[in-house]
């Protein structure tokens, strides 16, 4: 009878230390590994297999901790099957909880295209990111015959040109097997829902707006993207820009000889703005053949609601980025000398 009692009580301590002791790992043990890993939870996968593979994996210290914690709060038929991002410095209770909650990696690819990209930029960000960039480069600078009829903005889009200006910079989310139509398709998407909500606007002020200026419009957005950093510059770059055209003086943007050039230089030299070129607004009165960069909602905006100004001239100082204007071109020459350009 002694015996029995012993062996009774000696039980009974080993169960109520393996509860403590399990009970206690749950939130103090740690993994080996300690750098982030993706963890694949197959479909219909059991705890037995899955707290195997998460301590051969370095993630967990035991298996048998993760399991008790898993029967423990009734959890075992709650594994989402997905893939997760862990590591050996999340307790059980933390990946069991992701686990079992379906704190999955997101699956689509996140791609933020800032304001004034271009095409080829565009292109690189997304091969970068696994995604078929020289296919997008390609459909976009030769557009399928299908996009004019699907999206009614492309209508006054001159034959052989491309999508420059048109594939609105935004953030989006595409599928690992996207395709470049699926990307280009979304982009024109989003661009259409921008320039909607512009162009009711020109009704509200004043009528219809003609889309066969829609081309002219957008790239002269395109300039003024490139030309101006806040609102208030572009709006009244704006206005100096049109007044130059209906007075038959060129452009003479910087922004123009950095897109044949390839560059992004704050002010080119003298040879660059010899080059000869259609895009060469130095040497080519009016806007240029199309746009020069995807420009953004404020700059479409610009171009399309300019801000009355006595300004014919504007430069910025290359050293501190502020802009300067001039009613007269002595005036612009004035400010050239004193600002050392």
């Amino acid at each position: 009878m002694r015996t029995f009692l012993i062996i009774a009580l000696t039980l009974s301590l080993l169960t109520v230390g393996a509860f403590f002791y399990l009970s206690y790992s749950e939130g103090h043990s740690y993994g080996a590994r300690k750098d982030d890993q993706r963890f694949e939870v197959n479909q219909g996968e059991n705890i037995f297999s899955l707290s195997q593979r998460l301590e051969n994996s370095g993630l967990i210290a035991s298996r048998f901790t993760f399991m008790w914690y898993l029967a423990r709060t009734g959890k075992t038929h709650f594994l989402v099957a997905g893939t997760y991002s862990l590591n050996g410095s999340l307790t059980v209770t933390e990946i069991a909880f992701m686990i079992t909650e379906g704190k999955v990696i997101p699956r689509d690819i996140k791609i933020t295209f800032p304001e004034g990209w271009t095409l080829s930029k565009m292109a690189e960000r997304l091969t970068a990111n696994g995604l078929p960039g020289k296919e997008f480069l390609a459909q976009a600078e030769k557009p399928l015959p299908e996009w004019r009829a699907q999206f009614d903005f492309l209508a006054s889009l001159p034959a052989g040109t491309s999508l420059e200006g048109y594939l609105f910079p935004d953030t989006y989310f595409f599928a690992p097997e996207a395709t470049a139509e699926n990307i280009i398709t979304a982009l024109l998407t989003n661009f259409g829902k921008k320039w909607e909500s512009i162009a009711k606007q020109s009704n509200e002020n004043g009528g219809a707006f003609d889309p066969k200026r829609i081309h002219s419009v957008v790239t002269l957005a395109s300039i003024i993207e490139e030309e101006g950093r806040t609102k208030e510059e572009r709006d009244m770059i704006s206005d100096i820009f049109r007044k130059r055209i209906v007075l038959g003086q060129p452009l003479q943007s910087d922004a123009t000889v950095n897109y044949i050039l390839g560059t992004t230089r704050l002010q080119p030299t003298l040879k660059d703005t010899e080059i000869v070129s259609p895009y060469n607004t130095y040497q080519n009165k009016g806007l240029p053949p199309g746009p020069i960069s995807n420009p953004g909602l404020v700059s479409l905006h610009a171009a399309l609601f300019p801000k009355s100004n006595p300004y014919y001239y504007f430069l910025v100082d290359i050293n501190t980025g502020e802009t300067f204007y001039a009613t007269t071109f002595e005036e612009h020459l004035k400010n050239r000398t004193l600002h050392g350009l």
